[in-house]
């Protein structure tokens, strides 16, 4: 993480921190410990050329468990899952390409996306040797290039890979001043699938990767929260974003869709500066087992450093945490009825489309809890769940305790639930 200095600069630290909680930051004068995991390195192509030597502006970042390649304009040429030694991109094709479309919709400005604008897909061509080495590697390594869009439009982007990551970061900016047009970031990989799955609130869904019938072609593009994944057996790739919400998979082209400039009802819609982040994860088996939902919430929600209260605490501690990876703890909030507002709701669901047996752990002083539904209502009748929502059935539950000792519940998951508990004043 980074760690905020005087002046503006910062400092990295590699910490290992507990779900929803806090561990304390060494000293700057500690903060070079022999890392557990392979440094990053940066390694930029040279010719072989006779002296004077000169590179070839292409960029290699490895952290031992992904190698990127970057070619002279910021392009990505190879992605390799290191274990394995499985290439993730596909043969003579590049990644990171930004496309641009006219998009003019028949009516509605703003609101629809016409499927003909896939008719007028023009590659962005950058300038050999824009791209040039950030940070040097160690805790992280990183390469930048600039990109002309167009004429009035340009684009700036770092391309990070941290030490111990499963995934390579984009991390882009753009200045857009655009007339009907629509950007998007394409990837073709390496994998073979008729069917792409996307992340939906407390869940994912899979589209075709094909235009086999009107109804495929309908869904040329898919609503997608966090992430996206297309995997074959035993090798997929996921592509994670920060904000973006369309995305779409043909054949097999993972395309995230970045801005648009619509000119009705508002002339000056999304003109201006923009910042957003997207990341590309190789991986081995599905996306399940990959950790590739754990990954998209820690691109997410990045860790944030604070100053710490005298005297500092001295370890770590966790306010949750949960026994089976399968399991999202989603949302923690005040309770809307909530005596002397001591009642706490936490949602969670069931994130790999299975059932499962998952053990919450508080540590936290709970007088109560009980099980709730969306409404916050204790003890649902059975009625309240013909959203074919099943709720969790508890197999274990802890006696009151007013104490700060950690104790939790068991669960039977089944998609989506709430628990309602009741803090004591510590």
């Amino acid at each position: 993480m980074a760690l905020p200095k005087p002046g503006g600069a910062h400092s990295l630290a590699l910490v290992t921190v507990p779900s929803m909680g806090y561990a304390p930051v060494p000293p700057p004068t500690s903060l070079q410990p022999l890392l557990p995991q392979q440094p990053v390195f940066v390694l930029q192509e040279v010719t072989s050329r006779p002296p004077p030597t000169k590179t070839d502006g292409s960029v290699t970042l490895d952290n031992g468990i992904i190698r990127v390649k970057l070619d002279p304009t910021g392009r990505l040429t190879s992605l390799v899952l290191v274990a394995s030694g499985r290439e993730a991109i596909a043969e003579g094709a590049v990644g990171n390409q930004f496309v641009l479309f006219d998009d003019v919709p028949l009516y509605w400005d703003a609101w629809d996306v016409m499927d003909y604008h896939l008719e007028t897909r023009k590659p962005v061509l950058g300038q050999a040797g824009t791209l040039a080495v950030g940070t040097e590697g160690g805790l992280r390594g990183s390469a930048w290039f600039l990109l002309q869009i167009s004429p009035n439009s340009r684009l700036s982007q770092e391309v990070v890979l941290d030490v111990g990551c499963p995934y390579v970061r984009f991390h882009t900016e753009v200045h857009w001043h655009e007339a009907h047009k629509f950007l998007k970031v394409e990837f073709p990989a390496r994998v073979r699938s008729s069917q792409a799955t996307y992340e939906i609130q407390f869940g994912h869904l899979q589209r075709p990767t094909h235009y086999n019938t009107s109804w495929d072609w309908a869904r040329f593009e898919v609503w997608a929260h966090r992430w996206m994944d297309l995997s074959e057996h035993g090798f997929g790739l996921a592509l994670l974003n920060d904000c973006k919400y369309g995305a779409s998979v043909q054949g097999s082209i993972l395309s995230l869709s970045l801005l648009r400039a619509p000119k009705t009802p508002d002339a000056t819609a999304d003109m201006g500066r923009h910042e957003f982040t997207y990341a590309l994860m190789p991986h081995k088996g599905s996306f399940q087992d990959a950790g590739v939902i754990q990954a998209a919430y820690s691109l997410n929600f990045p860790l944030l450093a604070l100053p710490a209260p005298s005297p500092a605490p001295a370890t770590s501690w966790s306010a949750f945490s949960l026994s089976s990876p399968a399991v999202v703890l989603e949302t923690v909030k005040q309770a809307e009825s909530s005596p002397q507002r001591r009642s706490l709701v936490l949602r969670l669901y069931e994130a790999h489309g299975s059932h499962v047996d998952c053990w919450l752990h508080l540590s936290l002083p709970v007088q109560e809890a009980i099980l709730c539904d969306l409404l916050e209502r204790p003890d649902p009748p059975p009625e309240a769940h013909l959203f074919s929502l099943p709720s969790a059935v508890p197999v274990a539950r802890a006696s009151a305790s007013t104490t700060l000792s950690p104790w939790g519940w068991g669960f039977v998951c089944g998609r989506f639930w709430g628990l309602l508990i009741s803090v004591s004043p510590a």
